[in-house]
């Protein structure tokens, strides 16, 4: 089972078994610039699951807005060990914040450089125990309630 603290994960081989999943969406927090955060969604392309291929293609998809279950746009293509590309398709530049965000950490993890905790930190995301809303925001992952909710069980 992964290490987890109400909703992050703090070693390398936590942030892996979810990264590398399947089916998984987490945010990345920076300790360094205010708390920045982008949320992913990484899946595992069916075909390659099903064909037992052991090189899959896991489609990253970037939440741009405030609906953490429809605001998400492609943002390209991820293979392990820690490898990220754009693609035709992909709807932001290299120069983007969240693809050089994504790009830094997928490199750190493969050094197995010690920022997990220092200079970012990883938030698998989690439902709202009172509405069962989807929670992508780290401190309401923490928390295990949405703004809307945990003000009204305040």
């Amino acid at each position: 089972m992964t290490e987890l603290m109400k909703g992050r994960l703090t070693t390398w081989e936590a942030v892996e078994e979810f990264l590398w999943a399947g089916n998984a969406m987490f945010t990345l927090q920076s300790l360094k610039r205010d708390g920045q955060r982008f949320t992913y969604k990484v899946r595992a392309k069916k075909e390659d699951v099903a064909a037992g291929r052991a090189d899959v293609t896991y489609f990253v998809n970037l939440l741009r807005g405030p609906d953490n279950t429809g605001d998400f746009m492609y943002l390209g293509v991820a293979r392990k060990p820690a490898q990220f590309n754009l693609t035709a398709a992909s709807r932001v530049g290299r120069a983007a914040p969240s693809f050089i965000a994504l790009l830094w950490f997928l490199d750190k993890m493969a050094r197995r450089r010690e920022v997990l905790g220092q200079q970012v930190e990883f938030w698998h995301t989690g439902h709202c125990c009172r509405c069962a809303r989807l929670l992508s925001v780290p401190a309401s992952v923490a928390s295990g309630f949405g703004p809307e909710c945990a003000r009204r069980v305040a």
